[in-house]
């Protein structure tokens, strides 16, 4: 039984699952995270264990069995210093073919089966991600201080922005404003630096669930900041759909709460790209990372025995 490794890896877990050349899924492993610039020892000792383990639970389970390649999308693996770390580190002990690419990469590869398009994620942070005819391009992706247009931290922050200014204006406080003081614990609107500056970008993105609900009740101010975050979203996924220069039909994958959750985000990011776009699917499943691993190491291995 020939098998595949794809692993997962970010800055909070590492998951691993074996594939057959048929894509089944023979076995999962889970261990911490194996984002290489936090702590490259401790991150390359993750990856180890879940691969022993995928091959362990194998060996006891199959006679016969090849591993045949181990392909990785991890954080950072974009960077030639941590491709040359891992692939160095895997190949010294498992003697396979190694291949290690950033996380987005496989992302794209398992929602689309490998094949080209584009990956729009906004969760904390946003990023847009296209591959077509072998060319890849990014767009988005910079952090919260110089991008991330479109993510729940953008939505939040966008709606303590307006809280802020009509603070400075005098203006009575707005329903948005009350819901988010509530929800900030906090009495009035100046106390809100000492919560910006003092609380971590997941923590203020998880100020989102305000901004929906309040839209979803007809708040003209939440309307537009949700719009807003979807226009940004649209912008930033053309910025990919013209640098790789797409004729015809494109899927477009989406992830990530703010795109999959918020109905009003993904209509505006709809509509805009509709009025740039001739024709395009959206591509919405729950899949593991992995499996965009599979697909693209069995397109290596095919080209490997043509």
């Amino acid at each position: 039984m020939s098998y595949i490794i794809g692993i997962d890896g970010g800055g909070t877990k590492t998951e691993a699952i074996a594939y057959t050349l048929e894509g089944q899924q023979l076995c999962r492993a889970l261990t911490g995270f194996s984002n290489v610039l936090m702590d490259k020892n401790e991150a390359i000792k993750n990856i180890i264990t879940a691969i022993d383990e995928c091959n362990l639970k194998i060996a006891n389970s199959l006679e016969n069995n090849n591993c045949l390649a181990i392909y990785l999308g991890i954080a950072g693996g974009e960077s030639e210093e941590v491709n040359s770390f891992v692939t160095r580190a895997l190949s010294d002990k498992y003697g396979v073919k190694v291949k290690v690419v950033n996380d987005a990469v496989i992302a794209i590869a398992a929602l689309l089966k490998g094949e080209d398009g584009i990956l729009t994620i906004s969760g904390t942070g946003s990023i847009s991600y296209g591959v077509s005819q072998g060319k890849i391009k990014t767009a988005g992706g910079w952090g919260h201080l110089l991008g991330d247009e479109g993510s729940g931290y953008f939505i939040a922050i966008e709606a303590l922005k307006l809280m802020a200014l009509d603070e400075d204006m005098d203006k009575k406080v707005s329903n948005l404003s009350k819901e988010l003081l509530r929800a900030m614990r906090v009495d009035n609107r100046k106390d809100i630096i000492n919560f910006v500056y003092n609380q971590t970008k997941r923590e203020i993105a998880a100020l989102v669930p305000v901004v929906v609900s309040l839209a979803q009740q007809g708040d003209s101010e939440a309307i537009e900041i949700l719009k807003r975050g979807g226009r940004e979203l649209a912008k930033t996924t053309l910025i990919v759909y013209e640098s790789l220069d797409f004729k015809g039909h494109v899927a477009i994958g989406i992830k990530g709460s703010i795109l999959t959750k918020v109905s009003m985000v993904r209509e505006e990011f709809e509509n805009t790209l509709k009025e740039r776009i001739g024709e395009f699917t959206i591509v919405n499943e729950e899949v593991s990372p992995t499996l965009g691993s599979y697909y693209m190491a069995l397109k290596e291995l095919v080209n490997l025995t043509v």
